[in-house]
């Protein structure tokens, strides 16, 4: 049995966070691609993007890069508040049914039992449901490195 380091462990837990964020791969040969990473090889770094444009303004609908030729992953600088991201939040630590969280990413809102709305300003709603979805919500920024008071 192989022995994986905690840090070995940690990288590739932080790459995929990155799964189906846009990122920016730079490769060594000065060519780079931006586009939705779909998947990753943990053993040989290599990437799959979706939706790829190159510098050279080309759309590709698949790229697969070998994790050789990679020099650097950037990320865009992403929004706080990801509505899927926050409903699978609520659902595993908040113990809200599965079925009464509904995701609008177009508009960036949770909604949760038809009354409660959620986005990145805050929680809309009143009732104990509201008040349990706003401690989610600030648990939720802490976790993602947001001071909150």
């Amino acid at each position: 049995m192989a022995f994986v380091s905690d840090a070995a462990r940690r990288f590739t837990a932080r790459i995929n966070k990155l799964v189906d964020k846009v990122v920016i791969v730079r490769l060594s040969t000065g060519k780079w691609y931006k586009g939705k990473l779909a998947g990753f090889d943990p053993n040989t770094l290599s990437l799959a993007l979706e939706g790829a444009v190159d510098n050279e303004e080309n759309n590709w609908p698949i790229v697969i890069v070998k994790g050789d030729v990679v020099s650097e992953i950037l990320v865009e600088k992403s929004a706080i508040f990801d509505p899927k991201e926050f409903a699978d939040f609520i659902v595993k630590m908040g113990n809200i049914p599965p079925h009464q969280v509904r995701v609008y990413e177009d508009l960036g809102i949770v909604e949760v039992a038809r009354s409660v709305r959620v986005s990145k300003d805050g929680v809309e709603g009143a009732g104990p449901l509201a008040h349990r979805l706003n401690s989610l919500f600030r648990e939720y920024l802490r976790r993602k490195g947001v001071k909150v008071t």
